[in-house]
């Protein structure tokens, strides 16, 4: 490898660093699990002070005020404790722990009236751009790229492009305009390929150029005399590495030019000191030369993909830069973050138009001869058996997700006949994680990189009515509508049958990827009441981007399929689901 090439490195998302100088350490005045619990105490306990919020390594959110020198700090703690300026439990850190700085809450004059941060309405609310910071702006800007929505740089500059692009993927994945609920989504759909591929920027100090780089997923191409070059795993990118005169520049801005086929005209830009070209060739593929004059030199970095990786193509593209660029981590600011921590805590509501299942088959199906119960029944010391729910293995530790709901009211869970126990729920969009003493080597199961589309074939898997069928049953169908009962954006329709027990089963693309978790379905006889026409397989499923950002914020990794697997037939999806399709059993 050429010296120019800096070693590449593994990058950690959460890696603590610096905020303080040598000597210096700030006072922290409390830690709360979330930052929206912080921000919310930022607000009314410590209105009267600028505060910032730290991210800790271990998750938990530090409230701080005023950096002192290390040297005077603990008088200075006493004075302010006993003047009652700062709890009495505060204390000056160096901030070896933190990770990212969440944002900054101002102070509030006497006469303001304290504003909190409202939940229930932000998440729903209309995209407002001017509340976030440029890091924010930027990392949403690369999400709108890799889904193909967004050309241009990430600069953090949110003008007509970036108010496009966002409109566009609003309209297209919920079907109304851009709302909070929306960026969260975009952030789910970033972090998943950040840990899949290990996406972050290279700052290649030698080219004096910064990247976008899968430093988790790439491996050296073919040696060249004038490239160093690397492929990416899961799709057919590449990059291109060159630093030479203004020879060697020109002439390969030129042969991009004369590679060029097709309608759409090339993209050029020539400037004294730096060059753009960008091309379509004969078979729709994609090339893109980049090339600054730096230090007495001409660097450029090439990427080039297949038309099928055209997203992935312009996320790297609209990353490249001259000098050293920060990172993208929407974990460094705020408002977006907030707003990711609403996600998991409000916005599903309780709908007494939604059929939840199971719970209890035996209310809506007689359990067989074989299990009804024995008169001696209340003498026996067997727990029993209230209801069957399905869930899916997404890790190889006997991690299970399902439905809260489906483990309320049980006292003892089963899965495959094994103890389990409830590791995190979450009953505003109806989630848990379980974990059982499973074998090793475990099937997991894959989770879609993208969404599925409206009208896209699916698959549900799962043990419906199993007192009566007893085993694995599969059904098939489409996405009827992008978004659930009454436009809700975590959920979607489906029109394959579900059944009491299915619940917390997983909803596979053609691929055999998860696309979502089945969680209800609407009730018939409600409808019927009301003198409506009666609906015929109405369901719904969690979204899938939403199901992973509830494993993100409970220390669960899913596991992403890599781009364009190959469509499964049916028998052999049915299979595969069957490995990792899970009965779980409620006792009382």
């Amino acid at each position: 490898m050429t010296a120019f090439i800096v070693a590449l490195c593994l990058p950690n998302l959460l890696v603590a660093q610096s905020f303080f100088a040598n000597g210096q350490c700030a006072i922290v005045l409390a830690s709360k699990p979330s930052a929206t619990l912080a921000i919310e105490e930022a607000k009314s306990r410590f209105r009267d002070k600028d505060v910032t919020i730290y991210r800790s390594k271990n998750g938990w959110y530090a409230t701080t005020w005023s950096v002192l020198e290390i040297s005077g700090s603990k008088q200075t703690l006493q004075r302010l404790k006993a003047a009652g300026e700062i709890p009495q439990d505060a204390l000056c850190s160096r901030g070896r722990s933190y990770v990212s700085r969440v944002t900054t809450v101002r102070a509030q004059s006497a006469s303001q009236t304290p504003v909190p941060f409202d939940l229930e309405s932000s998440l729903l609310a209309p995209l407002n751009a001017n509340l976030l910071t440029r890091a924010e702006k930027r990392f949403l800007q690369l999400a709108l790229a890799f889904e193909g929505d967004y050309v241009g740089l990430l600069d953090g500059d949110w003008g007509k492009i970036s108010n496009r692009a966002m409109r566009t993927f609003s309209a297209r994945e919920f079907g109304s305009n851009a709302l909070n609920l929306h960026m969260t989504a975009l952030a789910a759909r970033v972090f998943t390929l950040f840990e899949r591929d290990g996406w972050a920027m290279m700052q290649n100090e030698p080219l004096g150029m910064s990247y976008l780089f899968p430093f988790k997923a790439f491996r050296e191409g073919t040696v060249s005399s004038e490239f160093v070059n690397f492929e990416h795993q899961n799709s057919s990118l590449g990059i291109s590495l060159s630093r030479g005169g203004q020879a060697q520049a020109n002439a390969l801005h030129r042969f991009t030019v004369s590679s060029h086929r097709g309608p759409t005209p090339v993209y050029s830009v020539r400037k004294s000191n730096y060059a753009v070209t960008s091309i379509f060739k004969a078979d729709r593929s994609l090339l893109y030369v980049r090339s600054h004059f730096i230090r007495g030199a001409w660097s450029s970095v090439v990427v080039s993909a297949a038309a099928r990786d055209i997203k992935i193509f312009r996320g790297v593209t609209s990353s490249i830069a001259q000098g050293t660029v920060r990172d993208l981590n929407y974990e460094s600011n705020g408002y977006l973050n907030a707003n990711i921590e609403a996600t998991l805590a409000i916005l599903a509501q309780d709908d007494n138009k939604l059929d939840k299942t199971p719970p209890y088959q035996h209310a809506e199906l007689p359990p067989s001869s074989s299990e009804r119960p024995k008169r001696d029944q209340r003498q026996s010391s067997k727990p029993k058996l209230l209801a069957t729910g399905s869930g899916f293995v997404v890790g190889k530790d006997g991690t299970v997700l399902t439905n809260e709901h489906v483990t309320e009211g049980c006292t003892r869970l089963e899965i495959d006949g094994k103890v389990a126990r409830v590791a995190a729920s979450n009953t505003t969009f109806d989630l848990a994680v379980l974990t059982f003493e499973s074998d090793v080597g475990q099937t997991v199961a894959n989770f879609a990189p993208t969404p599925a589309g409206l009208n896209a074939d699916i698959t549900v898997v799962g043990f419906p009515l199993n007192s009566m069928l007893g085993g694995l049953n599969v059904t098939r169908g489409a996405i009827s509508a992008q978004v659930g009962l009454r436009g809700d954006g975590t959920q979607m329709q489906i029109s394959a049958p579900v059944q009491p027990g299915n619940s917390g089963g997983p909803v596979l693309d053609k691929t055999g990827s998860v696309v979502g978790v089945v969680v209800s379905r609407l009730r018939s006889r409600l409808l019927e009441n009301d003198q409506l026409d009666v609906p015929q397989n109405v369901n719904f499923a969690i979204r899938a981007e939403i199901a992973k950002l509830f494993l993100y914020q409970n220390n669960v990794v899913p596991q992403i399929a890599p781009d364009s697997l190959p469509r499964l037939e049916p028998e052999d999806l049915a299979r595969q689901a069957s490995r990792y399709t899970k009965l779980i059993s409620c006792f009382e």
